[in-house]
């Protein structure tokens, strides 16, 4: 039995993909280039060479800096068309993609060019290799300012109508209190827009406990420190979160010394709705198969146990429920179809 080709083969929906940490950096470069990049930015060389060998304590920096390569509304549109062939590739049918874009408004788009393009390369994505993306738009816990911006683009019936579902807050935790983002984030629940928010990576448990209260989002990313704190647990539970969480950004950033060390099993055992995600695959040095893989072989979760977190995230995107319902068909017919091609048995655990 191939646990690694089964899993490659295996249909897939990913909800936690931070645009700006899933560039391909061959196409990057070459965008680089061609707007003058390397002639014009200072210490151009060490900041490739850092997307290489990121400093994971110092990633918003890096990608402040690689946003502003980015000057035209066909650099985006070519990069999300990459990105969602590298999608393609893992048999990933539909992506929740959450991009930044103050970025792209501070380097001279308008809001609607910026719309524009990333729908551009979407659509070109999803004719070719029939790959569904979705945009939930950030706001950088350094800027709340601009958290009232984020809401009314994100709320805009022109982005309504152009693939954006909701409305994150990203970057580390320390940076601003959930408070100043409380008046924002209610506006946005008022007009249903749903809401994310990466919790746990600086503050642990506290931060994720101070988000669900003073936010109450949709879902939260990272949720380190949950699986030691039954408070909030209870809170995920009762208030149906759910939680996204990244293996390699674990290990990246130091919170455990192998991917068998991630309290993986405690957080599924408690009924958490769990969804496994890359966060930032570039820059963690990973893909969705590979994270995959990992929940079971170093994870200790059967190839049943899989399916079920793949189809919980069907069941957590936030796609119509008749959509949910066709991709849930669909992902169960065809793992039928490749237990039987890779002899794979349910109860078998690797």
């Amino acid at each position: 039995m191939s646990v690694e080709r089964f899993v490659q083969a295996m249909p897939k929906v990913e909800l936690n993909l931070q645009f700006e940490g899933a560039l391909q950096k061959d196409v990057l470069l070459l965008i680089a280039e061609q707007n003058d990049i390397p002639d014009s930015l200072k210490h151009y060389n060490q900041w490739v060479q850092a997307f290489d060998r990121p400093d994971y304590q110092r990633l918003d920096e890096l990608i402040q800096v690689i946003g502003k390569w980015i000057k035209q509304p066909e650099d985006l549109t070519r990069l999300v068309y990459e990105l969602g062939v590298s999608l393609a590739k893992q048999n990933v049918r539909y992506a929740e993609v959450t991009i930044d874009p103050i970025l792209y408004t501070e380097n001279g788009m308008t809001f609607e060019q910026f719309l524009n393009a990333i729908n551009d390369g979407r659509d070109r994505v999803e004719r070719g290799w029939h790959v569904k993306m979705a945009w939930i738009l950030a706001v950088q816990r350094d800027q709340p300012r601009r958290a009232d911006d984020v809401v009314r683009w994100a709320s805009s019936a022109s982005a309504k109508k152009n693939g954006v579902i909701g409305m994150a807050l990203i970057g580390r935790e320390d940076a601003q209190p959930s408070a100043q983002f409380e008046r924002a984030f209610k506006t946005a629940q008022k007009k249903s827009v749903q809401c994310v928010v990466n919790a746990g990576d600086r503050l642990g448990a506290e931060g994720v406990l101070d988000a669900i209260h003073v936010l109450q989002p949709n879902r939260i990313i990272d949720g380190w420190g949950t699986a030691d704190a039954p408070d909030v647990l209870g809170l995920l539970r009762e208030h149906s979160i759910t939680l996204e969480v990244s293996l390699a950004r674990a290990l990246c950033m130091g919170w455990v010394e192998s991917y068998a060390n991630y309290p993986l099993r405690h957080l599924y055992d408690e009924d958490i709705q769990l969804v496994i995600g890359t966060g930032m695959p570039s820059l963690y040095k990973t893909t969705l198969s590979q994270e995959y893989l990992a929940v079971v072989e170093h994870c200790g979760f059967s190839i049943g146990e899989l399916e079920e977190l793949a189809l919980r995230a069907v069941e957590n995107s936030l796609l119509m429920d008749e959509e949910k319902t066709d991709l849930s068909t669909n992902f169960k017919a065809e793992y039928e179809k490749l237990h039987a091609e890779y002899n794979i048995k349910l109860e078998t655990t690797v």
